[in-house]
């Protein structure tokens, strides 16, 4: 019986050390800051595109600058805010920015969510970490595509400028003989997106020559 008293006292003492050693911890860090929302925000981005076309064997580069622009906020349905995005574009050798499309972004406790083209997308899951996996489609009806995070809290240079802390999520890696499809996203600390490359193409399988696609890339270029 005095065994059995001992033992239970030990294990209260253990339980009462792990209950305050888990009140002393620091709150885990849900990383919210990769993808910041905030009235006024901007973020201009230089464009690479090269679209090939089988028809006429032409390849066709264009680059230009995108602008995306938050113009104003609403609570939605569920009560989460809902930033309006404005989208604006410009060519290289202009001054002037052409309106180009609205986007939606939000973001809830456990992620991040683009409304693009009536299409919802799921961007980012919170708290990121290296290896996450979800359903960047759950929110739309184009079918199962798994995101993943491939490179987290890693310095990472864009267009000639260092960011320290940044995350990378790999949407889609199919690659074969004949065709790719690709699709990655690079997102910094405090900045949000800063990198983004889709590739979608069709190729000569005896040479291996892109026959059929595009390529594009948004690098960031200045944000406020």
């Amino acid at each position: 019986m005095k065994k059995l008293g001992q033992v239970i006292l030990t294990f209260l003492v253990i339980l009462s050390l792990s209950c305050t050693k888990e009140k002393n911890a620091a709150p885990k860090s849900f990383q919210y800051e990769y993808y910041p929302l905030a009235k006024s925000k901007v973020w201009v981005y230089d464009v690479d595109s090269t679209h090939y076309n089988n028809f006429n064997n032409s390849v066709t580069n264009f680059q230009f600058q995108i602008k995306d622009s938050i113009a104003d906020f609403f609570i939605g349905l569920s009560g989460d805010t809902i930033f309006r995005l404005e989208r604006y574009k410009k060519e290289n050798n202009s001054n002037i920015w052409f309106f180009q499309k609205t986007i939606a972004r939000s973001k809830s406790i456990r992620a991040a969510e683009e409304t693009l083209d009536n299409q919802t997308f799921v961007r980012l899951i919170f708290p990121p970490e290296f290896g996450a996996q979800w359903n960047g489609n759950s929110r739309n009806n184009i079918g199962e595509q798994n995101y993943t995070i491939t490179d987290f809290e890693v310095a990472k240079e864009v267009n000639g400028t260092n960011y320290p802390t940044t995350l990378s999520i790999t949407q889609i890696d199919e690659n074969n003989l004949i065709e790719e499809d690709f699709a990655t996203e690079a997102y910094a600390k405090d900045i949000g997106l800063i990198y983004k490359e889709v590739k979608k193409i069709e190729k000569d399988i005896s040479n291996g020559r892109i026959t059929k696609g595009f390529i594009y890339s948004f690098k960031l270029k200045s944000n406020n």
